[in-house]
C-alpha cells in the first residue's frame, strides 16, 4: 500500500469516528434531556438553571467524581426547612413544639460510678 493509499484510508477512518463521536454524544443528549423534562425545572429561572448545569459540567470537567454543590447520584438528599435551621432528626433530639414537657425537660447525665 502507498503512503498516498494509507492517507486515504486513514482519513475515511477519521470521518467515520467523527460521525460515530457525533452520534453518541445526540444519543447521550437525548439521554439527558428526558432526565430534564421530567424534573420540575420550571421552578427555577432560565438563568440560575444554565449557571447549575455549566457548574455541574465543569466540575466533572475538572476530574472529580462528584460535581461540586451537587448531592452524589444515587443517594438521598437531605433538604433543610425553609426557615434555614437543621432538619428534625438530624441533631441530637428533633425539634419540639414550645412549652411542650420534652421541650422543658433537662438533658440528665448518669451519675458518676
Amino acid at each position: 500500500m502507498s503512503e498516498r493509499d494509507r492517507l486515504q484510508e486513514l482519513e475515511a477512518r477519521q470521518l467515520k469516528i467523527r460521525d460515530e463521536v457525533e452520534t453518541a454524544r445526540a444519543h447521550l443528549r437525548e439521554r439527558y434531556a428526558l432526565i430534564v423534562r421530567s424534573l420540575p425545572v420550571e421552578r427555577i429561572s432560565e438563568k440560575d438553571f444554565r449557571a447549575l448545569i455549566e457548574k455541574a459540567v465543569l466540575a466533572s470537567e475538572g476530574g472529580t467524581r462528584e460535581p461540586v454543590g451537587l448531592p452524589p447520584p444515587g443517594r438521598a438528599r437531605k433538604t433543610a426547612p425553609a426557615s434555614g435551621g437543621t432538619p428534625p432528626g438530624t441533631g441530637e433530639r428533633s425539634a419540639q413544639a414550645p412549652g411542650s414537657p420534652a421541650s422543658t425537660q433537662k438533658a440528665i447525665s448518669p451519675a458518676p460510678v
